[in-house]
């Protein structure tokens, strides 16, 4: 038992120090670079009121949860790969890739009941432009599959932050477009005021938006984070795990990095306060010490590295094992 817990000792100490260097090993030969984490765009209002409704619903009616519904999520994932790295990404490489990825996804997800699966093998494009993302809306244009509700991952070799100039010593993890409605609801009034019942559904009809108008849709992740990826510290796939999460609405658990009392934070009522985004792999965190709990740094929607997400299933195992 020493053995092991000394072993994991190095290995969350290792991963803590590449995640902060941001490691990039491309041919066995490390070189450090500028990461950025996750460029996700803050929550609008809409979003903002919906998770506060949800939360509110929530405790009016203090029941006990009950096993989410089955969600069968359509998954389509794109390789986007410059013309000087497409030659090392070989068929036999993505698939390994796409497949184990989507196993990240399916364990990560699998305790709200959801499932991803991909209709149809990933799709490959060399594209220097695109994989830089330097041309985005012109990628996702070309290459989205499915309707809104499907989610596109695409896999770009060289991600950067989208709007600026291409830096190839500075990489993007990654980040996601947050939902929105992919609807207009129109309703027919009578001149007396009420719904004019003829059109069905209390007067009231639903028509879907084109798919341009929500091209932007799906998350864009740097390739190197897929399980095995060249990213260390984070190349276990959680990468596009936290992504996802966005995809689905879920906010940053350290959501207006503040302490004080009342703030929401991420909106759920199990995440304790955590003023700042976590880095690494710290063996404990409290930003906020004068609210209850500690800091969720195992939670996917912070920023720890994967490694600690691995090296807490570890641990778990070896208690359950004791």
């Amino acid at each position: 038992m020493f053995a092991f817990a000394a072993l994991l000792s190095l290995l969350l100490a290792v991963a803590s120090i590449e995640a902060r260097m941001g490691v990039l090993k491309n041919n066995g030969h490390a070189r450090s670079v500028e990461v950025s984490m996750c460029d996700t765009q803050q929550p609008d209002d809409a979003l903002r009121s919906l998770h506060s409704e949800l939360s509110a619903q929530k405790k009016l009616r203090k029941v006990k949860p009950r096993a989410p519904q089955a969600l069968t999520i359509d998954t389509y994932f794109h390789f986007v790969i410059t013309t000087d790295s497409a030659a090392s990404y070989t068929a036999e490489k993505r698939n390994l890739l796409a497949t184990t990825q989507l196993q990240a996804l399916n364990t990560a997800y699998a305790p709200a009941n959801v499932v991803f699966r991909t209709p149809v093998p990933p799709t490959f494009t060399v594209n220097t432009t695109w994989a830089t993302n330097s041309d985005e809306v012109a990628m996702k244009t070309a290459l989205r599959a499915g309707t809104y509700s499907s989610l596109n991952i695409y896999f770009q070799s060289n991600l950067s932050v989208p709007g600026t100039a291409y830096d190839p010593s500075a990489f993007l993890l990654g980040y996601c477009e947050m939902p929105t409605s992919a609807t207009r609801t129109s309703c027919l009034s009578s001149p007396g005021g009420h719904n004019n019942t003829g059109t069905g559904n209390n007067g009231c009809t639903s028509t879907s938006y084109a798919p341009t108008s929500y091209v932007n849709d799906g998350c864009n992740v740097l390739v190197a984070t897929m399980p095995g990826g060249a990213m260390q510290g984070y190349n276990l796939g959680k990468t596009a795990v936290h992504e996802v999460g966005h995809w689905f609405g879920l906010l940053h658990t350290f959501e207006g990095n503040s302490c004080a009392g009342g703030e929401r934070g991420d909106f759920v009522d199990d995440t304790p306060q955590e003023l700042t985004a976590t880095e690494g792999c710290p063996a404990g965190k409290d930003s906020c010490p004068g609210s209850e709990g500690v800091d969720p740094i195992g939670n996917y929607m912070d920023y720890s590295s994967d490694a600690w997400l691995l090296y807490q299933l570890f641990a778990l195992a070896a208690a359950a094992d004791r």
